[in-house]
């Protein structure tokens, strides 16, 4: 299920939450959004501000409650749901930064939300499903994913692969 097309982060969140997350399924999400995801100033690429404004849209259709979640923090997406586990996830996307870096900041912000070890709680990355993310996804062995409680999640726009 590979993405012919990067997505930018808002996109990418707008997916994981839609095929993933869904609040029609019972899952309550916060998503937190910053002004560069929202292409802000005029550093951004000509394509990026009409995509993430659908994706900002779609999210609102959705029924997401943005800002920083209470709780948490400015954590990317918190997604809970009663019969489930709660999920904090760290979402990347297109940008300037390399993928390589982009995991690697991803990973560290997981980590930092690791401070306080919380029951029943799953901690992730999400990346657009395409081959030079998962091979970036790859390089975090299972053994540590299982420890940690980290799912990495691929995310195209018909559905999300958790490896």
């Amino acid at each position: 299920m590979l993405c012919h097309e990067t997505m930018y982060q808002l996109e990418t969140k707008y997916y994981l939450i839609k095929h993933q997350f869904s609040p029609s399924e019972g899952w309550e999400i916060t998503v937190d959004v910053d002004a560069m995801e929202l292409a802000k100033g005029p550093q951004h690429k000509p394509d990026k501000k009409p995509k993430v404004e659908v994706a900002e849209k779609s999210l609102n259709e959705l029924g997401v409650s943005f800002g920083a979640h209470e709780k948490y923090g400015r954590v990317d997406v918190a997604a809970y749901h009663s019969r489930y586990r709660l999920y904090l996830i760290e979402v990347e996307g297109k940008s300037s930064k390399q993928k390589e870096q982009a995991m690697y900041s991803a990973l560290g912000q997981a980590l930092l939300m690791m401070d306080k070890p919380l029951e029943n709680t799953y901690y992730g990355i999400a990346v657009p499903d395409e081959k030079a993310w998962e091979r970036q996804v790859q390089k975090v062995p299972d053994r540590v994913k299982q420890i940690l409680n980290l799912k990495c999640f691929l995310v195209g726009k018909n559905g999300v692969r958790d490896i």
